[in-house]
C-alpha cells in the first residue's frame, strides 16, 4: 500500500517525526516536503530503515518516493 504524508510547511524535525510514525510496515511512501533541509533529513532517516530514496521538484516542492529495498530487516 502507498502511503502520502504531506509536510509541507513544517519545520524539522517534524517531517521526519510524520516518517517515523508511518514507516514501519510500510512499502511505498509518498513524502511532500518544501525545503532541501526536509529533504535530506528525511532521506538520511529512511535510507537508515531500509529505505530507496528518489527525489523529484524543487524550488520549493519537493516529492520524495520512498522504496523499502528488497532483503532488508
Amino acid at each position: 500500500m502507498k502511503i502520502r504524508v504531506d509536510a509541507c510547511g513544517l519545520s524539522c524535525p517534524e517531517p521526519v517525526l510524520m516518517l517515523k510514525k508511518v514507516i514501519d510496515g510500510a512499502q511505498e511512501i509518498v513524502l511532500l516536503v518544501d525545503s532541501q533541509v526536509c529533504v535530506e533529513n528525511c532521506s538520511r532517516f529512511a535510507l537508515s530503515k531500509g529505505f530507496s530514496v528518489s527525489v523529484d521538484g524543487g524550488q520549493g516542492l519537493y516529492i520524495m518516493r520512498l522504496t523499502k529495498s528488497l532483503g532488508h530487516c
